[in-house]
């Protein structure tokens, strides 16, 4: 416990502002408000430099990937017709064959980007990592069409960073990731419960 206490008072400036940045993100997304996207941009910014610090190659690839992805999902939140009316997204849930589609990517984009770390990269832990990078990845893409299914994947890709951000000592990510898990599920739920009213 003094141990983790010790790595907490030493974590770095970019690690607590990733931290901030990324929780402030996740609670306006739950809220559907659109100032969550340039909070996530900064985050994925942040992360990006700490993934490659710590050898997570994969993780350091999404958080570079998601800065295009999250003005992708901002656009979408924000768009307007030609005519001039809003043709903002709304809360759904996959169809069948779009869900048959991510789940392929899923395992595809796990395994292929795990070997590749593993036989090129030198990364610690390549396949939970490439599992992780994967998941998000697919997450962020449903969170920017609202899909409801983008909180599942945030849930379960979010136990996997608690791993391995844990294994690095990184404390102050893992309690970020434990409170992303349980943020997650309240997106799942408030989203759910939105999806009922419409």
């Amino acid at each position: 416990m003094e141990a983790m206490l010790s790595q907490i008072q030493q974590t770095s400036m970019v690690e607590w502002l990733g931290t901030a940045t990324g929780l402030t993100g996740v609670y306006l997304s739950i809220r559907e408000k659109t100032l969550a996207w340039p909070f996530f941009i900064l985050c994925y910014g942040l992360y990006a430099y700490l993934s490659f610090s710590a050898s997570f190659y994969a993780a350091m690839f999404l958080n570079i990937c998601f800065i295009p992805i999250s003005v992708y999902g901002w656009y979408q939140w924000t768009r307007v017709s030609k005519e001039g009316s809003s043709e903002r997204v709304s809360i759904s849930w996959m169809r069948r064959s779009q869900l048959i589609y991510v789940l392929c990517i899923a395992v595809l984009g796990t395994f292929s980007i795990g070997l590749f770390l593993s036989l090129y990269a030198g990364g610690r832990m390549p396949y939970l990592d490439s599992f992780a990078t994967t998941l998000s990845f697919l997450a962020q893409w449903a969170l920017g069409r609202k899909f409801i299914e983008n909180w599942i994947s945030w849930l379960i890709a979010d136990i996997a960073f608690i791993v391995l951000w844990g294994i690095q000592g990184y404390w102050l990510s893992v309690v970020m990731f434990i409170v992303f898990t349980a943020m997650a599920a309240l997106g799942f739920a408030s989203w759910k419960k939105e999806l009922v009213k419409d």
